[in-house]
């Protein structure tokens, strides 16, 4: 089998979601036997995890399914690593506490990622017969820079709220997403670690979504202006 057919199936998702029907078990098994509280806390946490990224990664085969959608096979495959690697190898295999710079790394990430969906999702509307209107490249650029935002403060909101239920159920607990426990030795900042965290981990994702929509909207300011001009538009064709 070619590595193109592979990666244009949907083989990586049955491998995937096959590690991480391992980890359900793993976490199951775990909260059973479990002899400490804060392994039965780390078991319950890395559960809710593992089942919250096999919905996640069945997700863009539902809404194909449900909305007669061709999701782009590139995307789907960037969605499926990357919600393996934030959500596995990140929080239940602790890469983010781990390996240094992870973080910041899946943050970027996040606000590419996230910003070219946007994008995506305003070309199937530009693209349907149905759409009386047709956002202009700039409108199209900050969708999407909005849209990545938003969903990268949605996931800060995700992380107070796991932080302080783990904290509630155990005050000992491991559960450390938004570093609240590390302590700030510098002197740069005049706050604890964790809201540095929290602010540094938006501002690397507002960074990859300010550079995929301005990227982006120079590229559908060109597309535009070439369409609009058909002697350009006939010059590159015979080019």
């Amino acid at each position: 089998m070619s590595i193109k057919k592979v990666l244009n199936s949907k083989t990586l998702y049955f491998v995937l979601l096959g590690i991480v029907a391992l980890e359900i078990i793993g976490a199951a098994f775990s909260i059973a036997f479990a002899s400490e509280a804060p392994q039965r806390d780390a078991a319950i946490s890395n559960l809710f995890l593992a089942l919250l990224t096999a919905f996640l990664f069945s997700l863009p085969y539902l809404i194909e399914s449900r909305f007669k959608l061709d999701i782009p096979s590139y995307l789907k495959i960037v969605v499926l690593l990357f919600l393996f690697a934030a959500l596995i190898l990140g929080n239940i295999h602790n890469f983010l506490e781990n390996v240094n710079g992870y973080d910041k790394f899946l943050h970027i990430i996040s606000g590419v990622l996230i910003s070219v969906i946007g994008f995506e999702i305003v070309h199937y509307f530009n693209e349907a017969r149905e759409t009386p209107i047709k956002l202009s490249p700039g409108m199209v650029s900050l969708f999407a820079f909005t849209f990545s935002m938003t969903l990268l403060v949605l996931w800060e909101f995700y992380e107070f709220f796991v932080d302080t239920l783990a904290y509630h159920i155990n005050n000992e607990t491991e559960r450390n997403m938004q570093r609240y426990q590390w302590i700030y030795e510098g002197n740069y900042f005049p706050q604890d670690y964790g809201l540095i965290d929290t602010m540094l981990d938006l501002l690397v994702g507002f960074s990859g979504a300010a550079i995929v929509s301005f990227i982006g909207w120079r590229i559908l300011l060109k597309k535009n202006l070439v369409q609009d001009n058909p002697v350009t538009s006939k010059n590159n064709e015979r080019d």
